[in-house]
């Protein structure tokens, strides 16, 4: 089954098919979805939307996603999506990312049989979740093995070492190495375009924004109600509320924590909510109960089914991340008409005004920024937000994909 070759870069995606599905009378593509991860978080979740788009793409003949069996909201989402969509189809991965991790004999024999899968399964394209460009390596070595065409999506773009050491300098040959793997990129933005672009000048690399739930901004639910509803006082505190998931390295609660403790008479009739689970749970649990100005000020919530009435029961919310993709409770935050304070770093100058950034390592800078958020405009901004991250605009962005 011989595939055309590319022309010249540009953003219409499979391009490249099958001869044979030209004989249906128009290009058709048989288009697996890979993911080992065995996390279900906000990367997961922008998976799931763009495999609900796919599906009801007319260019799109089949639909095979590849899922570990334990990831178990991954792994339900997939049963029920196959259920309802003839065009899915569904395959059990035995392994996650993490349980591969360090084990590269295991890596291999997973590499050769995920090879072995594709070739019967006569994909044209495999789709790979990457949250960095070091995950999702079984299949993407397998697609490489099976000569199968490879679409990294989504992955973190890293800007260099760490720092000079030989073990850091090392890992980064590493990774540049692994960025020109991949044949395709779908990425976020145009920072990420640009710098995948550097790492990779030989893949077409396309955008595709993601979308928020319109109950976000349709929601009729008051601070006030919120809080009620939620046990948090409504009597003038100040409410601060991060969401995402508890990593200290990327998502940085631990400078969060610092920023009170330095700053604690501005945080005084403040409440400071936490709410996500990860692997820095309880190391993020050990920093709350050691100090007191933080046992005062921080509540640890765990994971949340509904994020929404946390939103709106916040005056504020706060990202301090080390680096970002496009993070959903950014978009959920301005669209519930919330500020959001966050790190300038990742290109989220711009998607937010000045006055909602930070430079990522000033504590000062930060503070002042959580405190005057409330004072914020963002009327015109949730109005562009509600135009950009639409459903409608991600699956017309989604299909077109597709598209001959």
């Amino acid at each position: 089954m011989q595939a055309e070759k590319y022309g010249q870069r540009g953003d219409t995606w499979f391009a490249c098919s099958a001869l044979t599905h030209r004989e249906q009378g128009g290009i058709t593509v048989k288009l697996g979805i890979y993911c080992d991860s065995g996390i279900n978080g906000g990367h997961e979740e922008m998976l799931k939307r763009l495999m609900l788009a796919l599906v009801d793409s007319a260019n799109i003949e089949t639909v095979h996603v590849l899922v570990p069996i334990a990831n178990e909201p991954l792994h339900r989402f997939v049963g029920e999506l196959v259920r309802d969509h003839p065009k899915a189809r569904f395959v059990s991965l035995p392994y996650t990312a993490e349980s591969l991790r360090d084990n590269f004999f295991e890596l291999h024999r997973m590499i050769r049989s995920m090879a072995a899968t594709l070739r019967t399964l006569g994909l044209d394209k495999l789709l790979i979740s990457q949250g960095t460009i070091a995950s999702g390596l079984a299949g993407l070595f397998a697609a490489r093995y099976a000569k199968v065409t490879s679409v990294s999506y989504l992955p973190l773009v890293d800007d260099g070492p760490k720092s000079r050491s030989g073990s850091d300098k090392i890992k980064w040959i590493i990774k540049r190495l692994l960025y020109r793997m991949p044949d395709e990129y779908v990425t976020l933005n145009g920072h990420l375009r640009d710098k995948l672009g550097a790492l990779a000048p030989h893949a077409r690399t396309i955008t595709l924004e993601n979308y928020v739930d319109d109950r976000f901004r349709q929601s009729t639910l008051t601070r006030s109600a919120a809080r009620a509803a939620l046990g948090l006082p409504d009597d003038g505190t100040y409410i601060v509320a991060h969401i995402g998931r508890l990593n200290l390295h990327q998502k940085r609660q631990d400078f969060l924590m610092r920023a009170i403790e330095r700053h604690d008479k501005a945080f005084t009739n403040t409440l400071v909510l936490i709410i996500g689970e990860g692997e820095d749970a309880a190391r993020l649990r050990g920093i709350v109960d050691s100090s007191s100005a933080l046992s005062a000020h921080v509540r640890l919530l765990g994971p949340q089914k509904d994020v929404l009435p946390f939103i709106v029961a916040s005056d504020t919310l706060v990202l301090p991340s080390a680096y970002e993709g496009v993070p959903l409770v950014m978009i959920e935050a301005v669209l519930a008409h919330r500020p959001i304070v966050v790190s300038r770093v990742s290109g989220l100058d711009s998607y937010l005004p000045d006055a909602l950034l930070f430079p990522a390592d000033d504590q000062d800078a930060f503070v002042k920024r959580i405190f005057a958020a409330r004072d914020v405009p963002i009327d015109a901004l949730c109005q562009d937000f509600q135009q950009r991250f639409s459903r409608e605009a991600f699956n017309a962005q989604a299909q077109s994909m597709v598209r001959t």
